[in-house]
């Protein structure tokens, strides 16, 4: 895969983050001051979106929440429109940071998408259940051929044409994680990642709570299916 621009674009879910938008909104401009900062407002009542705005991003409103996958849909999608050629995903909440962004560029200009891994970089704590969840999808990835360490980490750089096949058909089962980087490496998209430093989440996460239970059960079931099939198309 090749893009025919180096304009990057930065897209933000974001999810009644109103306390740490702004402030990582304005790290990713004082790092990248001439990318395009793009904050998906999925369906905030704190005045996200409004934070997002007034700190120098673009926001895309979603009147009810739709979710981190539809999110990230979207923000590819005014990406895309917007020409660039290059696109990063980042949180809102301050787990990332932004300063290792220009560490995932580096790197991505010798593959198709690069993956900020927290396990290759400095410490990270987490819960021993979540640490067993992301190792089983260590596990299932690297049986695909596909040697990351941080399979469900949510900081990713990657080039256009990735960006864009998701703006237009979304992602497979809904799921951004290990399910399907397996579809994109079975797909000859190429993979690496680089060690950056994840900070415990300063808010309520998209994903917290039994729902995010719920979702991590999610994932590694339909990694589970994706590692067992054989051959075909994922999509």
């Amino acid at each position: 895969m090749t893009s025919t621009t180096s304009t990057v674009a930065v897209v933000i879910p974001a999810l009644n983050e109103a306390k740490t938008v702004g402030g990582v909104v304005r790290r990713v401009r004082e790092v990248l001051p001439d990318a395009a900062v793009i904050v998906v407002d999925d369906g905030s009542s704190d005045g996200t979106g409004a934070v997002a705005q007034a700190a120098g991003a673009q926001v895309v409103t979603h009147g009810a929440p739709g979710g981190y996958s539809t999110a990230l849909q979207d923000g590819f999608a005014a990406a895309i429109a917007g020409g660039a050629g290059q696109v990063v995903q980042l949180d809102a909440d301050g787990q990332h940071r932004p300063e290792d962004i220009p560490l995932l560029l580096a790197e991505l200009g010798h593959v198709d998408m690069v993956i900020g891994s927290r396990f290759t970089g400095a410490s990270y704590d987490m819960s021993p259940a979540r640490r067993a969840g992301i190792a089983l999808c260590q596990v299932m990835v690297r049986a695909c051929g596909l040697r990351v360490s941080d399979p469900t980490s949510g900081l990713r750089a990657m080039r256009a044409p990735i960006a864009a096949d998701v703006a237009e058909h979304g992602f497979p089962d809904g799921l951004t994680e290990s399910s399907y980087l397996i579809g994109l490496t079975r797909r000859g998209v190429s993979i690496s990642e680089v060690p950056v430093t994840m900070h415990a989440s300063a808010s309520e996460s998209m994903h917290d709570g039994f729902g995010g239970v719920l979702h991590f059960g999610r994932i590694v079931r339909a990694s589970a299916r994706a590692a067992l099939r054989r051959g075909g198309h994922d999509s």
